[in-house]
């Protein structure tokens, strides 16, 4: 039989260890992967998706891909709380806004690979549709000339393009499965009509001067053709090439007068392959919706650690 003292001291030794592993249990992060989660997780081709997950442990490294035709294309690595992470100030968990490819409609596995636990998969819905095109002509103050136009000046006709994001959008972090945008592709997708305004029957098909984010411009178009008091307009035309839909959308302006004329659209057939559908939500949604589904990414593990 052990002395007293030795009893005490081998209980206190005991009592030691044991708050140790519950500290130890209440520091260190979730043990595997359990989340991943797309905003939105129903999409048109070429939009972009954020990624979320949490890591297994803070400050990993994890794999990004999705599976076509059977196999799996990297994404992008993304480190938690590195410089590509949308969550880099929570440690724990990692965001990726993914521009994703002009990608067939369909559904898609797109999967995070953690080196310090399980892999986890969730599905990605594609579908093809029209891209919306919102121009407007400005006059040579720009925003403060909207839909004015005078003799002998020059204006911009810029039309805002959403529906494909892939189109005006450069990727932050371009690879050789997610590399950047080909401008002069782009450019290739658009034409405006002009010439209701400059009055030559060859500016039917004009290709655009600049391509920015999310808007394409003909700039420092001019017209010695103009009355007074006219309305004039300028047609875009632009063709997704995810799908080929083509959509046609017109602009108004008054030439020394001001309208203010809505645009109108129209949407070409396309072939019977091409389903059009409404865009889920957003193509790039605000940083509102970055923290709320952070937040409920987090309120899941704290749960996950309580059990």
């Amino acid at each position: 039989m052990m002395p007293r003292s030795a009893n005490s001291i081998t209980l206190l030794l005991l009592s030691i260890i044991a708050a140790l592993l519950m500290l130890s249990a209440a520091l260190m992060p979730a043990s595997a992967t359990t989340q991943l989660q797309l905003q939105p997780s129903s999409i048109l081709s070429g939009d972009a998706v954020q990624v979320f997950a949490n890591v297994a442990r803070n400050g990993s490294t994890v794999t990004l891909s999705y599976n076509a035709g059977g196999s799996w294309i990297t994404i992008t690595n993304v480190t938690d709380m590195g410089a590509n992470d949308l969550l880099n100030k929570t440690p724990g968990f990692i965001g990726y806004l993914w521009m994703t490819p002009q990608l067939p409609p369909g559904q898609y596995l797109v999967k995070v690979e953690d080196p310090y636990g399980p892999n986890r998969n969730t599905t990605l819905t594609v579908n093809y549709g029209q891209l919306k095109l919102v121009p407007a002509i400005y006059g040579p103050k720009g925003v403060p000339d909207k839909g004015l136009v005078s003799q002998g000046n020059s204006f911009s006709l810029i039309a805002t393009v959403t529906g494909n994001c892939r189109l005006c959008h450069q990727t932050d972090n371009p690879t050789t499965q997610n590399p950047g945008v080909d401008d002069q592709k782009v450019m290739n997708q658009f034409s405006a009509d002009l010439s209701h305004i400059t009055g030559s029957s060859t500016d039917t098909a004009v290709p655009p001067d600049y391509i920015h984010h999310e808007q394409v411009q003909w700039a420092n178009v001019a017209s010695k053709l103009l009355a007074d008091n006219q309305t004039i307009n300028g047609t875009v035309t632009g063709k997704n090439p995810a799908g080929g839909a083509v959509t046609q959308s017109t602009a108004f302006a008054g030439v020394n007068k001001a309208v203010d004329i809505p645009p109108t659209t129209t949407y070409g057939q396309a072939s019977a392959s091409v389903k059009a559908t409404a865009s889920a939500g957003n193509p790039l949604p605000g940083f509102e919706a970055v923290f709320a589904v952070a937040g409920l990414t987090l309120v899941a593990y704290l749960m996950t650690r309580k059990r």
